[in-house]
């Protein structure tokens, strides 16, 4: 119970962490993006790219092993739409769509992980 505990705590931690990181990035680097023409575009595909590879496994863990423990299908259901809607805006609304469009569509889905991590670790801590 104690491992499972420290483990969940942890991994919810950094997915909320990770989450805010995305979403400072929407709304903070856009306007980096513009100062710096040549760095920006770059940057803000890679960053994406490289969000996704580290928020989607550790949310997935974080959220699977607070599962195990609550069993709360609807923090599940709140997580797995904030992946999908992070994923979206980061792969096709960010390549084929207006910039608006990506960063509403990027902050919903961390807004939907982030609020899923957050019950998640109440859940999980609450038993």
């Amino acid at each position: 119970m104690n491992k499972l505990y420290n483990r969940t705590k942890r991994l919810d931690r950094i997915s909320i962490w990770m989450s805010v990181a995305c979403l400072f990035q929407c709304l903070v680097f856009p306007i980096l993006t513009i100062s710096l023409p040549v760095f920006g575009s770059y940057y803000n595909y890679h960053f994406h790219a490289i969000m996704l590879f580290f928020v989607i496994p550790i949310s997935a863990i974080a959220l699977y092993y607070g599962f195990k423990h609550h069993r709360n299908k609807n923090i599940l259901v709140v997580g797995f739409f904030g992946a999908f809607f992070l994923i979206l805006g980061a792969t096709l609304v960010h390549n084929y769509l207006d910039n608006v469009y990506d960063v509403v569509i990027t902050i919903t889905g961390s807004f939907f992980l982030a609020a899923a991590h957050f019950n998640n670790h109440q859940m999980t801590h609450a038993h």
